[in-house]
């Protein structure tokens, strides 16, 4: 988790400096029929977090990647926006309103990033979950969310085999139901799943 920690904070910092100028404002997604709230000011400028020291950006990384796993029973993807996610940090937000700010439909962009970020942060934290309960839950959450990732051509098919596997063959033992589940997950992203027994 260390090494997951430091390189989000290296990241950070090197896209605090690469969006050094001034973040594009663009709406958050807030949909209630017709209206669309224009919300001007993230919770910290992009002076604020550059002042921050690295142990102050590692615990907002590590506040989120904790918050992840409580949306971990919410199957769906995230359909609009009214506020920056628990899950993503202050810095990610920054620099995720500022890279889709360049979109053509930011507010979209946002939203499919939001949700990339979900999804790979609960792969992080299936990856260190200890509780069984938690694991299994992030389990579901991410194979639920994988077909999205191939809809949105974030992931090849190949990459979410394999994601799948490895998920699916910690979740059972018995290798008829890690075959049967495999093959219903590579259906549900156009795929074919055949191992022979053996």
């Amino acid at each position: 988790m260390w090494k997951v920690a430091i390189v989000s904070v290296a990241a950070i910092a090197a896209g605090l400096y690469v969006f050094r100028a001034e973040v594009p404002v663009i709406s958050e997604v807030v949909r209630d029929s017709s209206s669309v709230e224009v919300i001007s000011k993230p919770e910290y400028s992009q002076k604020d977090l550059a002042a921050m020291t690295p142990d102050q950006l590692l615990e907002m990384q590590s506040v989120a990647l904790y918050a992840v796993r409580d949306t971990a029973g919410d199957a769906g993807e995230l359909k609009s926006l009214d506020s920056r996610p628990d899950f993503v940090s202050p810095a990610e937000w920054l620099m995720l309103r500022a890279v889709a700010g360049r979109n053509a439909e930011p507010e979209q962009e946002l939203l499919r990033l939001v949700n990339l970020l979900r999804f790979n942060k609960q792969l992080e934290a299936l990856e260190i979950a200890s509780d069984e309960r938690e694991k299994e839950q992030l389990s579901e959450a991410v194979l639920s969310r994988i077909p999205q990732r191939i809809e949105n051509q974030e992931m090849s098919v190949e990459k979410a085999q394999r994601i799948q596997l490895r998920i699916i063959s910690a979740m059972y033992e018995d290798e008829d139901r890690i075959r049967s589940r495999a093959a219903e997950e590579a259906r549900r992203i156009g795929s074919e799943f055949n191992i022979k027994a053996s």
